[in-house]
């Protein structure tokens, strides 16, 4: 050319679109401000675009937006949960009013029978249909989560419509039994004697009519229950129009509050009987040649002659039991031979009952020191030590015997023995009758 060197044009930016722009390498270089701000641009106008971010920066943060089905989830979320917790609010208000009283003003006793095998659901819808408990259902409930539904026990029981699920439960699985308490004693008799002895003090639990008053029965209940007519193997001999003396077993009984006077005797005959068929005292009466009437009759004066009943230790009861075998084994043989009896204990029943004082010749059946054989029927209610002496008979053959001022019993197998035993043992006792 002609050797002169033009200036160089400068490039305009328009001009430099085709140009590749270096790009920063490092982070600092990469911070730009937000994408469509004046600051963001190039210098060429460019905007940095957001793909071309470093997505790996602390300081940039990507916010997303919950989706439509999401939201919709949560909301159904929350909206079964305060269902629920309603529910649940309404179940613990409709569980406590179950379980409280349904009456707090009703205190009357309501009988309730628990029997064999009764189930918690069964208890808690009768106690529902009788007024008791206000929900069978929160009863059960109560029963199940405190667990005693199983542990409901036989017998009978008092509640009130006053009383919550809780106390009524505690009732009945305590094995608890309302019932009435009625005791009658070995060597008891029917009726107060007639006549007291001076300054003497009669003992009023010894006798029949005055412990079934005790339990609350009238005289008429009392009456009409003693006249009636029993049936049944325990009353095998008795002769028709006999009462019932020697057959009120001696015993404690619990019997239902509602249960009448008769239903008591029925009681103590059942159990007479069933003490005397496990001790297999029916058929030893009959090698006997006993009676049932008879047995309980010999076994009546035994048991008045010596009370082994009340003895306060096994051993000693013991010792009286065998001291009964040797008395009802005299009196065995005494009717075997045909010889009377002898014994005091008859004719003092016989004045008792006549209300006169006792003698030795007072004129009665009763008196077997005068007649021969067993008296009309028992003179009280023999024990069942006394029932089993007359089946036991001891092994000896005694034909006397008395009851010493020192308390002990002395044999003699004949008369002169008997004389000696008197003189050294019965100066006070003997001479008193």
């Amino acid at each position: 050319m002609d050797g002169f060197k033009r200036p160089k044009r400068p490039v305009l930016p328009q001009q430099a679109s085709n140009r590749v722009l270096p790009r920063p390498s490092t982070l600092d270089e990469a911070r730009l401000p937000a994408v469509g701000s004046p600051d963001r641009q190039t210098a060429w106008g460019e905007d940095v675009l957001p793909a071309e971010r470093n997505e790996t920066s602390p300081s940039v943060k990507v916010v997303k937006q919950p989706s439509k089905k999401r939201t919709w989830f949560l909301r159904l979320l929350a909206i079964v949960f305060g269902a629920l917790i309603v529910l649940g609010v309404a179940v613990f208000v409709w569980y406590q009013q179950g379980i409280s009283p349904k009456n707090s003003s009703d205190t009357t006793d309501y009988k309730v029978v628990i029997n064999p095998g009764a189930s918690v659901g069964y208890v808690a819808k009768s106690l529902e249909s009788r007024g008791i408990i206000k929900n069978k259902l929160a009863f059960e409930l109560y029963a199940r989560l405190s667990g005693k539904a199983t542990s409901l026990k036989e017998g009978t029981c008092k509640v009130k419509a006053s009383q919550s699920a809780s106390e009524i439960l505690d009732i009945l699985s305590k094995g608890c039994n309302e019932f009435k308490i009625v005791t009658f004693f070995p060597g008891a008799t029917i009726e107060q004697p007639l006549y007291k002895p001076a300054h003497a003090e009669l003992d009023k639990t010894m006798y029949i009519k005055y412990r079934l008053s005790q339990a609350g029965y009238s005289n008429d209940e009392i009456t009409a229950a003693l006249g009636q007519e029993y049936a049944g193997p325990l009353f095998a001999g008795k002769p028709a129009g006999a009462g019932l003396e020697g057959y009120i077993y001696g015993e404690t009984y619990y019997v239902d509050v509602d249960a009448s006077a008769q239903k008591v005797l029925q009681t103590t005959f059942d159990q007479m009987y069933a003490d005397m068929k496990k001790n297999n005292l029916p058929a030893l009466y009959a090698k006997q040649n006993l009676t049932m009437y008879q047995a309980i009759t010999l076994a009546s004066i035994v048991q008045r002659e010596l009370n082994c009943e009340g003895k306060p230790t096994a051993e000693r009861k013991e010792r009286c039991y065998q001291y009964q075998r040797t008395i009802a084994q005299i009196f065995l043989k005494r009717l075997k031979e045909g010889i009377s009896l002898g014994s005091d204990v008859t004719f003092i029943y016989a004045a008792d009952m006549r209300g006169v004082a006792p003698t030795v010749d007072i004129d009665s059946p009763y008196n077997t020191r005068i007649h021969t054989g067993l008296p009309p029927g028992p003179i009280a209610s023999p024990g069942l030590l006394a029932l089993r002496a007359v089946a036991n008979p001891s092994d000896t053959n005694y034909l006397f015997f008395i009851a010493g001022d020192d308390g002990l019993i002395y044999f003699a197998k004949d008369q002169a023995g008997h004389e000696e035993n008197i003189k050294n043992h019965c100066q006070k006792l003997c001479n008193e009758l």
